[in-house]
């Protein structure tokens, strides 16, 4: 069943089910009170509450005498013979009719006026009672099916004061019965009213919160991520925190999503300007050779060697691309391996030594390491490191003799690879960003290349993944420092922290 069916079937519940109760309740204190009466009183009542012809006839009886004692104490207010002299009388008429439900007819003999306290006096009414002026009991008119008694049975009581009458109807309910329901009716609106506000307040509390969190919902569902849903209500307190707690993830989301886009953007633009620039070259050298420009063997080689190295450029910017897209993902294949670290940079250096050369530029390396020494590494993600910082000194290189520099050297604990450059260096501004994706430093840009600007990024992301770091100094216009650091393997230690784990 639905929240809102539970909730309205509980506030039909607890409407209805105080009706039944109240009703209950009423059966059990009329019996109660029906037997107190008829016990207090000697009268006989039916279930809903009427008074048998006994009943209603000692009532009458009652009342008569009642009015018989009132006449002998205060019979001057029985005098009156007109409708305006009658306003004692009425006052005492309406106190039988509250106390004793029965009320008061007078008539005069002498000119025929009458009063009656709770009746239309008839013809065949006087009659009946002018019949039975000299009896002392209660009489019984079948026309309005009314009991009478006749107080002042004396000729000469008559002639003075009139004829004066005690009545009541006999199809009456008893006066408490009266005044209970009408205390029962009052107490069932009472209780309904409270009830219903007790139940719509319930309801009230209810159904806000959950406007509240409708109301957030649509303001995500528009894209307002910084509505903040805020209920004080403790059954909706945990909600409400997972709510922002969803909000703010959202928010970091999107903003992770924008930024990731950006860079995208970004990396759209560089990787398409650094693709053409060497294009652009290869396109323009090999026309060249078809125009026959390079007429000599020398020239002709100087146009290959060109077209080589851009192709060079062009296979490891692709490389960085395609590398870049596991970064993202985290999903780089790594293979580590024991790296006798002297080694792997001497070849490194073999392999880069003719590509700059080509360039006319100039590879130096000092090696402090024996051989004897280990890393542990991946052979292939290690080269794409060194190749991206030679890169970067070949892209940017702005001297006619362009020299880099490897040194390498050790502690105790780690092993240092040093890579030196005689470039333009990077300001001191901007060398806490260099390793930043995306970022390239001010002078990078005065020399009209624009690249990738991942090459950085992926030698630190490398770097930590081997345990390692990296770092760079640098002095403006005199050439750029990068400094690798890796810890030394020891194959004993490393076995020792391998035994603590599976401990």
């Amino acid at each position: 069943m639905r929240y809102r069916y539970r909730l309205m079937a509980g506030f039909l519940i607890v409407l209805f089910l105080p009706i039944l109760l109240i009703a209950l309740l009423g059966m059990i204190f009329f019996n109660s009170q029906r037997d107190r009466l008829e016990e207090i009183y000697k009268i006989e009542m039916d279930r809903q509450g009427y008074l048998s012809a006994e009943s209603v006839s000692g009532i009458c009886d009652m009342a008569g005498k009642s009015v018989a004692l009132e006449f002998e104490v205060n019979s001057g207010r029985f005098l009156c013979s007109r409708d305006e002299d009658s306003g004692d009388l009425n006052k005492y008429n309406l106190y039988l009719m509250k106390n004793m439900n029965c009320f008061l007819i007078k008539i005069n003999i002498s000119d025929s006026w009458y009063y009656y306290g709770g009746t239309r006096v008839t013809d065949a009414l006087v009659a009946e009672i002018k019949s039975a002026s000299r009896q002392d009991k209660v009489q019984y008119f079948a026309d309005e099916n009314l009991f009478f008694k006749v107080v002042n049975t004396d000729p000469e009581s008559q002639k003075k004061y009139g004829i004066i009458v005690v009545a009541t109807y006999g199809d009456q309910q008893s006066p408490e019965f009266k005044e209970f329901l009408k205390l029962l009716v009052a107490s069932v609106i009472l209780v309904l009213f409270v009830t219903a506000l007790i139940t719509a307040t319930i309801a009230r509390s209810m159904i806000q919160p959950i406007r509240e969190v409708q109301k957030a919902s649509r303001k995500v569902r528009d894209g307002d991520l910084d509505y903040e849903l805020d209920i004080q209500d403790k059954e909706f307190k945990p909600l409400c925190d997972d709510f922002n707690q969803m909000r703010l993830r959202l928010k970091e989301s999107e903003k992770i999503k924008a930024e990731a886009d950006a860079e995208n953007q970004e990396l759209i633009s560089n990787i398409s300007h650094d693709l053409k620039t060497p294009l652009t070259a290869i396109k323009g050298y090999v026309e060249g050779l078809l125009d026959n420009i390079a007429d000599t063997p020398e020239r002709r080689e100087r146009y290959l060697t060109t077209i080589y190295n851009k192709t060079n450029d062009m296979q490891r910017l692709i490389d960085e691309l395609t590398f870049y897209s596991r970064i993202d993902t985290n999903r780089i294949p790594y293979n580590f391996v024991p790296l006798p670290i002297a080694d792997f940079f001497r070849d490194c250096v073999d392999e880069t030594e003719l590509d700059l050369t080509s360039r006319g530029m100039k590879l130096e390396f000092a090696c402090e390491v024996e051989d004897n020494i280990l890393v542990k590494a991946d052979p292939e993600q290690m080269r794409r490191v060194l190749n991206n910082i030679i890169g970067n000194s070949v892209k940017y290189m702005d001297k006619p003799q362009g020299v880099v520099g490897i040194h390498l050297w050790r502690d105790d604990r780690k092993v240092y690879a040093e890579l030196m450059d005689n470039g333009p260096g990077i300001s001191e501004d901007a060398l806490p960003y260099i390793f930043d994706r995306f970022y390239r430093a001010d002078a990078a840009r005065s020399q009209n290349q624009a690249g990738s600007g991942i090459g950085l990024s992926i030698v630190q992301k490398v770097v930590e993944d081997h345990g390692g770091t990296v770092y760079a100094t640098s002095t403006l216009g005199e050439g750029t420092k990068i400094t690798i650091e890796l810890n030394i393997y020891n194959e004993d230690e490393d076995r020792e922290d391998e035994e603590d784990i599976d401990r």
